[in-house]
């Protein structure tokens, strides 16, 4: 019997199963689209933000290592120099990177002793101090990390302009501002007269700061210890500033009672010239603030400390360091690509210094992706090989992409 044409009744059970799969079907593959086109603009944005970190923390790492050894402002710079530290009967190891006078243990927790070029010869200040294999192990197969140490004439306050004088202890200068200023006293910027040496982050940001390295005549250095207090100028000084340079910094750079290597050969001394030196070191280290349930291990973090300042985070997922350095021996035969400053040989040697590596991963963690990084949270990531010429500052620049 035919179905009457106008008969009222619905789909058969098996019609609307078919329907149903048909749909659900449809759905589940709009579905995948969608997810598919997230996971795209994700991977996207996680480049995007990976490429902007990664040269961000290049560039200023470049900068740092150019800029080793360098003068400023009519200032002369250590260059291919080296200033002997406190050494001998009575004297403490000079160690390093150190916040004012808080701590030094940034290294593994630890800090870092000043190289002695040859073994045995009293630690030594010099404008690039490499430290090779001394940071953290992020990857067991890749080994230690590197860290590396720069100094340079700081270009934002010409202290050259003052003459000092050192107290007989050894453990204060007086800072005078001649009537006169000498040819070397270049102002920065549009300054008609040379700042105050009081700092104060809202109008004098360029002052001395509890922890600046203070280099005199290239010969000796000292650490200033606390504020620096206005004292009367004699004769026709136009302003007289006193920074103390007493023991307990807690780099023992500070030794007065020391007669090598400290500022005890100055004390007494008159019309001395002084620079201020940015000390600035990169490290790799795991903040434990950064431990989260995604990435147990922690997030591998690249800081630089500054002069005595607190330690400033630069990347995240930076993990791994490494330096080699081309050095130059007296005969003008250049060698290259050294992890390490072989027997014989020291840092004022070094032209060259080879970013061998700096890997740096994404933030996110894919789990779509099959790449070995991303058990570690990252999926992607880039490794910069640069070559910085420290003295001429020209440099050869890569970016391959793993």
């Amino acid at each position: 019997m035919r179905r009457a044409p106008n008969s009222s009744s619905g789909f058969t059970f098996i019609e609307l199963m078919i329907a149903a799969v048909i749909g659900a079907v449809l759905v589940a593959c709009a579905a995948q689209v969608y997810s598919q086109g997230l996971h795209i603009a994700w991977q996207t944005s996680q480049k995007a933000e990976l490429q902007q970190d990664f040269r961000a923390a290049a560039n200023l790492m470049q900068h740092d290592i150019s800029l080793a050894g360098a003068g400023a402002l009519g200032q002369q710079g250590l260059a291919n120099g080296a200033i002997a530290l406190p050494n001998g009967a009575g004297s403490v190891v000079s160690v390093y990177p150190c916040t004012a006078l808080t701590t030094c243990n940034y290294i593994i927790g630890a800090p870092v002793a000043y190289p002695s070029y040859p073994a045995g010869a009293p630690p030594t200040l010099y404008s690039i101090i490499p430290g090779p294999s001394l940071g953290i192990t992020v990857d067991a197969a890749e080994g230690p990390t590197d860290i590396i140490t720069v100094n340079y004439a700081d270009a934002n306050l010409p202290l050259n302009c003052y003459l000092g004088t050192m107290n007989a202890a050894a453990t204060s200068v007086n800072f005078q501002l001649p009537a006169a200023w000498a040819s070397s006293c270049v102002l920065p910027g549009n300054e008609v007269t040379p700042p105050s040496l009081i700092y104060s982050s809202t109008t004098n940001a360029a002052g001395l700061q509890v922890g600046d390295m203070i280099m005199f005549s290239t010969t000796n250095v000292g650490v200033v210890t606390g504020p620096v207090i206005t004292c009367a100028p004699t004769g026709t000084n136009l302003s007289c500033f006193t920074v103390p340079f007493a023991v307990g910094d807690p780099g023992h750079v500070n030794q007065p009672a020391v007669a090598s290597g400290s500022l005890l050969p100055l004390a007494g001394g008159n019309n001395l010239s002084a620079v201020r030196l940015i000390s600035v070191t990169y490290y790799l280290t795991i903040p434990p603030a950064s431990i989260t349930p995604v990435n147990p291990s922690g997030i591998p973090t690249l800081m630089r400390i500054q002069s005595g300042q607190q330690p400033a985070p630069v990347a995240e997922n930076v993990a791994y360091l490494k330096f080699t350095y081309d050095i130059i021996n007296s005969s003008g035969v250049v060698t290259t690509a050294l992890p390490s400053l072989p027997a014989g040989t020291s840092p004022t040697q070094i032209t060259k210094v080879n970013i061998a590596h700096m890997s740096m991963r994404s933030q996110g963690r894919d789990t779509q992706s099959r790449s070995s990084l991303s058990k570690y949270g990252g999926y992607e990531g880039l490794d910069l090989q640069t070559s910085v010429a420290i003295r001429n500052m020209t440099m050869l620049q890569q970016y391959p992409i793993n």
